[in-house]
């Protein structure tokens, strides 16, 4: 299996938490973890590929340069970092079919079997989740938003098929979309330019299964009456995703899932 991650040096403990918590339900295959990033510092990149190489894993990382982005829209609320994920298929070795990526602040609780060898329907080419089924008015509101006929995704979790991904994936193209946008449209540039791009090419995937908002277990519970309790969770959730900005690593960062993120966290 093949896994895809984006982050920088402040994103490596979590990173380190995400990858315990993958191996130990999903020690069954034989895992690379592909990392693009902005130039981390090399003593990181051989830490990690040691603490890969301890859980079993394999370790690849690929470093893209400021020139790459040259033409592109480059500020702190788009920063280079935004762009890698949109352009995972075309940086990445055209060896590899497909790749699931996932975001660091996540725990893997389960098995992702079913997600990895799913097969994409005619005209897909990525799987992602959606987080209507606890927001229809703020999936409405992105439709709207963003002129478009389909479910919001979240970009948290997203399983490519690159091979078809590279015939439409075009830098030019991002990048123009991204100049020619206002900033006022764009509330989470990334994800807003996948949705705005290639939204229309994705099969939404239930989020209460591969990419569950830790923050709102109140909200799912109530909407699958009272099915998706902890002990669903458990048994069947394949991915935690904490999303907003109280991260459980963080003092201020409680929630339902806390101590089940520290118990992985602190995790030898």
């Amino acid at each position: 299996m093949d896994i895809l991650v984006t982050f920088d040096e402040n994103y490596i403990p979590p990173f380190k938490t995400m990858l315990k918590s993958f191996m130990a339900s999903n020690h069954n295959y034989d895992t690379t973890f592909w990392l693009i990033h902005g130039g981390i510092d090399e003593n990181y990149l051989n830490d990690l590929n040691d603490f890969c190489k301890s859980y079993g894993a394999k370790f690849k990382q690929i470093s893209i340069s400021e020139k790459y982005f040259e033409d592109a829209k480059i500020t702190d609320r788009y920063p280079q970092s935004m762009y890698y994920r949109l352009l995972a298929p075309i940086i990445l070795p055209e060896s590899l079919d497909r790749i699931l990526y996932i975001d660091p602040d996540t725990l893997i609780i389960n098995k992702l079997d079913e997600l990895w060898n799913m097969e994409f329907p005619e005209g897909k080419i990525y799987a992602a989740a959606s987080h209507a089924i606890i927001g229809n008015l703020s999936d409405n509101i992105n439709k709207l938003r963003l002129d478009t006929d389909h479910s919001y995704f979240n970009t948290g979790v997203i399983l490519m098929d690159l091979k078809k991904a590279r015939k439409i994936v075009d830098m030019d193209e991002i990048i123009k979309t991204v100049n020619e946008s206002k900033d006022i449209e764009l509330i989470l540039p990334d994800q807003d330019i996948f949705n705005t791009m290639y939204g229309k090419y994705t099969i939404e995937i239930p989020d209460e299964i591969y990419n569950y908002d830790a923050r709102f277990y109140p909200a799912y519970l109530l909407n699958s009456g009272n099915k998706h309790d902890l002990d669903w969770i458990m048994s069947n959730t394949c991915i935690l995703h904490f999303c907003g900005k109280r991260k459980p690593w963080l003092a201020q960062g409680y929630n339902l899932f806390t101590s089940l993120y520290k118990y992985f966290m602190y995790k030898k």
